[in-house]
């Protein structure tokens, strides 16, 4: 069944945001990076602070889906820009970045085209700001990319430590994101 799957997907990615962020936080810092790779980690780490939704009406553990959707969406468009970069870090960690291509094809499987409104969300994250640091800034400027580390590891032990058991509760209600998405798509 795709929703079981899509559901199955998302607890993982729930329970697993905390070592995501760090992972996303380890890619920003490869000098192999691309500029453009590097803006968009950047404004999806933004994303991801900032408490936006991609996906309306969503709240709770449950809203935290379309943070888990938009890290591994940003990584499957490094690894378009900058397939070695990608490739090296899947290989250095491969238990939390191994399972990002398979939950993606979990996810897309179960929302169909209604996937499509998770991924404009991608579109922005370049633009974004939070707090007055810009992902421009945060891309380019040390100060702030230390600004983005430490808010991070920050909202790491504030928000984003989930119990397996509490993602699992949650991922009983995916059928609001197919939903909500419906609404926006």
């Amino acid at each position: 069944m795709e929703q079981d799957g899509f559901a199955d997907a998302m607890r993982a990615g729930i329970v697993s945001l905390p070592q995501d962020l760090k992972a996303m936080l380890r890619i920003i810092e490869d000098p192999e990076l691309d500029d453009a790779g590097r803006l968009l980690a950047c404004g999806a780490l933004l994303h991801v602070l900032s408490g936006k939704n991609a996906i309306p009406g969503v709240k709770g553990t449950l809203g935290l889906v379309d943070d888990v959707l938009v890290l591994r969406l940003t990584l499957e468009r490094i690894a378009r820009t900058s397939p070695e970069v990608a490739e090296s870090h899947r290989e250095d960690d491969p238990e939390t970045l191994g399972p990002w291509a398979e939950q993606l094809v979990a996810s897309r499987a179960f929302l169909k085209e209604r996937f499509a409104v998770v991924e404009r969300a991608l579109e922005g994250l370049p633009k974004i700001s939070y707090l007055g640091h810009s992902a421009l800034e945060c891309a380019r400027d040390q100060e702030a990319a230390t600004w983005l580390y430490d808010s991070v590891l920050e909202a790491i032990v504030e928000k984003f430590e989930i119990g397996r058991d509490e993602a699992a509760r949650a991922v009983k209600n995916v059928h609001e994101i197919h939903a909500r998405l419906g609404e926006r798509a």
